[in-house]
């Protein structure tokens, strides 16, 4: 009598074992580009909410709020950010500079803007890819720095 054969072979488990890796594998590189992407999304959308609060200062004020060190929210940006926005986040850090040429005012080839630094070069390169060619900024290795407001005072 010829008995049934019970269980796996050894090649059997391994390649389903390899499969399974091979998947895994896979999802843990998706899940690493996702993640980079939604810390873009929320990078771009704190610019825009910087670049709106911006404004809205120069509209009340009649002045540009002004430079602060890196992490920190300037004062005159305050009351035009939602309560508890920050700009010290666990993937980057975020710079408030006005940018003003020697010699030069807050008017004549002032420029605005807000810089973001982070050791994670890749995430950087996300956000290039997706401000495109839809908002001034430039990368310059592991920091990006958005304008707000050019030489000639526009966007």
């Amino acid at each position: 009598m010829k008995q049934g054969r019970r269980g796996f072979t050894f090649i059997e488990l391994l390649v389903v074992m390899t499969v399974l890796g091979i998947l895994a594998s896979l999802a843990v590189f998706k899940y690493i580009d996702l993640k980079h992407r939604a810390m873009s999304v929320e990078a771009i959308a704190d610019f825009q909410a910087i670049r709106l609060a911006a404004y809205s200062a120069w509209y009340e004020t009649g002045t540009w709020p002004v430079d602060a060190g890196a992490g920190t929210v300037p004062p005159g940006l305050t009351p035009y950010l939602s309560t508890g926005f920050t700009f010290s986040k666990p993937a980057y850090t975020l710079d408030w500079e006005n940018f003003v040429p020697p010699g030069g005012g807050p008017s004549g080839g002032m420029q605005l803007g807000v810089v973001l630094t982070s050791s994670n070069t890749r995430l950087t390169a996300t956000m290039a890819q997706y401000l495109g060619n839809k908002s001034p900024f430039f990368l310059i290795g592991g920091d990006l720095t958005f304008v707000i407001v050019g030489a000639d005072g526009g966007i």
